[in-house]
């Protein structure tokens, strides 16, 4: 029973591109077969159409053409179908440009630096720091001391009742010439002269780390007294 003052209104169901080719194809009593060979669309382009699958089909002119001639088909009015596929692909296109303005606001807003992003990369950094570190001293501390000589020179000759040892190691070495310590610079560098003998004198020279891994070098050195040249 309807109150008085009210009229019973029907609601009219709007129905979308894909669903009303499917209802005229079913008024029509055909399958996509049958309307492939009548419309010479492919079918898979007709079910596209029926499904809104529009990212299957070829370009917008070959799809409003499709729509066109399978709409006609089916007895609807083609340039209305046409009209409501654009509204769906442009209704379509906005949505996806609001979800990537959307994605890409929130990626954005999860990028910002805070205090707390910046104390754990300095954590990090300091942590990285300081296990490089350790493992510089672990291998430093297990490897054999670098040791150049810059003098003397192999098979030297002199005249002079001394020469110069000189050169560089490694930093915090204990080094020795002929068993005597010699000091070390902080920049790993020595220099020190040794007294000679006449005739023929072996200087070694020792360099020894803390973990007591050692590099040794050997030379000899003439020495010539100007008396004997002058016989």
């Amino acid at each position: 029973m309807v109150a008085a003052g009210f009229k019973l209104r029907k609601i009219r169901t709007v129905h979308t591109l894909g669903e009303k080719l499917r209802r005229a194809r079913k008024r029509k009593g055909v399958d996509l077969i049958e309307a492939e060979l009548s419309t010479k669309v492919r079918a898979k382009y007709l079910e596209a159409l029926e499904n809104e699958d529009f990212d299957l089909l070829p370009n917008d002119i070959y799809t409003k053409g499709f729509l066109t001639t399978y709409a006609e088909y089916l007895g609807l009015e083609s340039k209305k179908i046409v009209n409501l596929w654009e509204q769906q692909t442009l209704l379509k296109n906005k949505t996806v440009d609001d979800d990537f303005r959307t994605n890409k606001t929130l990626k954005e807003k999860a990028f910002v630096i805070t205090p707390r992003i910046i104390a754990l990369f300095i954590g990090a950094v300091f942590c990285l720091s300081a296990v490089i570190y350790i493992i510089f001293q672990v291998i430093s501390f297990a490897s054999v001391p670098k040791l150049a000589i810059d003098s003397p020179s192999k098979d030297m000759v002199v005249e002079t009742d001394q020469v110069l040892v000189s050169g560089k190691t490694d930093a915090g070495v204990n080094l020795a010439v002929n068993k005597e310590p010699i000091i070390v610079g902080s920049d790993g560098r020595f220099g020190q002269y040794i007294a000679l003998q006449n005739g023929i004198n072996t200087i070694v020279i020792t360099a020894t780390n803390k973990a007591n891994k050692e590099d040794s070098k050997v030379f000899v050195v003439e020495r010539k007294s100007k008396t004997a040249e002058a016989k």
